[in-house]
């Protein structure tokens, strides 16, 4: 049992209260998804997110590849011989210890609002002590009802947290066998992209969202194998992970296989099968949550994954204070957004000798516009333009602009 001291969190409760804050996660979940497979599909909603993210087609499962554990070590951050998860049954599990990350959140911000939208019951019936302000259970395989329910939850000015889940590609895999040549399984992939391209559209439409800092977090919990899951093969562990945001790098991470607790393939935890090296360097499960819930909490000055009380396992991917700085440090301002003709898009490092690239891209990854300032003031004619989400990149810094 972790011990807390009770004035000590009065006091940070006290310092920390507040409805809503700037600092905001969505992280949506799609089950089953392998990384080869997601990589072949048609996905330009998630694929728009790409040059804004932190991000790895060469994610590795480091656990029990069924959903249960799986889940549970994204929301908790910790693996599964701290959960105890580790089956869909959820049985004997230790969430007293080890909650949910939005529990942790509010232990320093009792007052965030965090909601979640499932396609699969036991996310809300079986991971209890979570800390969900919002619980919505939906259809499974339902796509739209689940996106629906999500912008819902998002038309609510003071959420902070949403976990929107998508059990489409998971249940295809099952009933069609989990595989890059399987068209049944891919079109799946590509309903469910279709299904989130409507709850971040609903995302970047909130009144406030200009003055929000949104980090959008996107994971699977497993691969597959012919029909199944639950081993140890390249097809079941072999997953993606991103991380979409002005506060974490924009980078493509490629890692080699880190290797896996559960070599024994009996649910024996052996360390002695993990490379540290690689995992230190690598996107992994734990790492959803110690980063959400970084984010949500970054004002505190508390880092979660060094935080003895909570011994999590997950790293956090934010950037460090001076990395933030210096993006900040380009100062580059863009007006009007929403923009119905003339943007304007300024900064002091638009030079003829720093040679920074602007580029506009469509919600479905097309480049729309490209050109390289050499003053401190550019203009773009947005016209001739369809209305809708777009992401402008300066440099190392991305900003949502809705033309309309």
């Amino acid at each position: 049992m972790k011990i807390f001291y009770v004035t000590f969190f009065l006091t940070l409760n006290f310092l920390f209260s507040f409805s809503s804050q700037n600092r905001k996660v969505l992280i949506i979940g799609i089950d089953g998804t392998r990384s080869d497979a997601f990589q072949q599909a048609n996905t330009p909603h998630l694929d728009a997110l790409l040059a804004s993210s932190t991000y790895s087609y060469d994610s590795w499962h480091t656990g029990i590849t069924w959903s249960g554990p799986s889940w549970t070590t994204i929301l908790t951050g910790v693996q599964w011989n701290k959960h105890l998860v580790t089956s869909n049954s959820f049985s004997n599990h230790d969430f007293l210890n080890y909650p949910p990350f939005p529990t942790l959140a509010k232990q320093l911000y009792p007052n965030l609002n965090c909601s979640i939208v499932a396609e699969w019951d036991p996310l809300v019936d079986n991971i209890t002590n979570a800390g969900w302000n919002h619980a919505v259970k939906v259809p499974d395989t339902g796509n739209w009802p689940t996106a629906d329910s999500a912008v819902v939850e998002l038309q609510n000015p003071d959420i902070d947290l949403l976990f929107a889940y998508f059990d489409k590609v998971d249940v295809t895999g099952h009933t069609s066998t989990f595989s890059p040549s399987n068209p049944l399984y891919i079109s799946a992939i590509q309903d469910v992209d279709s299904a989130v391209g409507r709850v971040l559209n609903a995302l970047y439409a909130r009144p406030t969202y200009s003055s929000e800092n949104w980090l959008i977090l996107v994971i699977t919990d497993h691969g597959g194998k012919n029909f199944g899951h639950g081993g140890n093969s390249n097809e079941e562990r072999h997953i993606w992970w991103m991380a979409s945001g002005s506060v974490v790098a924009h980078q493509q991470i490629n890692q080699a296989d880190p290797g896996t607790y559960n070599c024994h393939l009996n649910n024996v935890y052996d360390s002695t099968c993990v490379n540290f090296a690689l995992l230190k360097s690598s996107p992994t499960h734990p790492d959803i949550a110690v980063t959400a819930l970084h984010h949500l909490i970054y004002e505190s000055g508390i880092n979660p994954e060094t935080k003895p009380e909570w011994n999590l396992d997950g790293k956090s991917w934010l950037l460090n204070p001076s990395e933030v700085n210096e993006i900040a440090g380009e100062n580059v301002s863009v007006y009007p957004n929403p923009v119905e003709g003339e943007l304007t898009v300024r900064s002091s490092r638009f030079t003829v000798e720093n040679k920074i690239s602007l580029e506009l891209f469509s919600v479905d990854g097309r480049k729309v516009f490209s050109s390289i300032p050499v003053s401190e003031s550019m203009k773009i004619q947005t016209e001739n333009f369809a209305k809708g989400i777009y992401l402008l990149k300066a440099g190392s810094v991305s900003k949502k602009i809705v033309i309309e």
